[in-house]
């Protein structure tokens, strides 16, 4: 009897989700869905005009992310939640210095930055030089790019990407000379070095890294891609609901 009460309830679940989806999707086709904003991401092209009036650079720091590792996934949504970014820099020719710690990941943003500068005809600007191989080590890595920020010619500085205990490094040498910082990453050890420096206001936290290209492009399939992001975390937390209410309830059980 506990059994069959489950699989009713599992049952309910999926057609309730079911129809969740199919509504969503009709409202999708008919209009474009408004989603929450995302702010850190509509903020980062700014940077490139004010440093531009300074006479400095913008410092990205992309982390440790391999391409073919865990987070591959993180390092791309970082690329395409910067990809604002690296047009404005490319049409006004001020280069972002770039920094990493993997040799894949430093091979796709030299590409990404390149072809910036193709796409409004100047490819011969480009500079091979913004982007920096620092270390392979990810605390070294940290070390030696905090460097970068200590000796001046930066004035901003964006951490986005995949990190750990040793984006506090970046973010302290920024504070010591007071350079605006910004940015988010997927792993708690990550957002725990982050939030202290940043706050909630420059910070992109866990899954919201994947939104950057929907608030940034805009495009119907990055529109998509974040309406089922949300879709699915409210389909774990009514599951969890479930889960917990069955378990109270007795169940299930033998």
């Amino acid at each position: 009897m506990n059994q069959t009460l489950m699989q009713l309830l599992a049952l309910g679940f999926v057609l309730v989700a079911a129809i969740i989806l199919a509504f969503l999707g009709i409202r999708y086709r008919s209009k474009t869905p408004g989603f929450r904003p995302f702010p850190v991401f509509r903020t980062l092209s700014d940077e490139v005009g004010r440093v531009a009036e300074e006479g400095v650079a913008v410092h990205v720091a992309l982390g440790n992310g391999s391409l073919i590792g865990d987070d591959a996934m993180t390092s791309l949504a970082a690329l395409q939640g910067l990809q604002a970014l690296l047009d404005l820099s490319a049409a006004y020719d001020t280069p972002p210095l770039i920094t990493t710690s993997d040799p894949t990941l430093y091979l796709l943003a030299g590409e990404w930055l390149r072809r910036a500068y193709a796409r409004i005809g100047n490819a011969d600007l480009y500079r091979p030089a913004s982007v920096q191989f620092t270390a392979a080590s990810p605390a070294v890595y940290a070390a030696m790019t905090a460097t970068y920020l200590t000796d001046g010619g930066l004035g901003s500085n964006i951490v986005l990407g995949a990190f750990t205990q040793e984006a506090s490094l970046l973010t302290a040498a920024a504070e010591r000379r007071n350079i605006h910082s910004s940015g988010g990453t997927t792993s708690p050890a990550g957002l725990g070095a982050l939030y202290p420096a940043l706050g909630s206001a420059q910070l992109v936290m866990g899954e919201d890294m994947f939104a950057g290209s929907a608030e940034v492009l805009g495009r119907s399939s990055d529109l998509a891609s974040l309406g089922t992001q949300d879709i699915l975390r409210w389909l774990v937390i009514v599951g969890i609901v479930l889960t917990a209410l069955a378990s109270l309830l007795g169940v299930g059980g033998a």
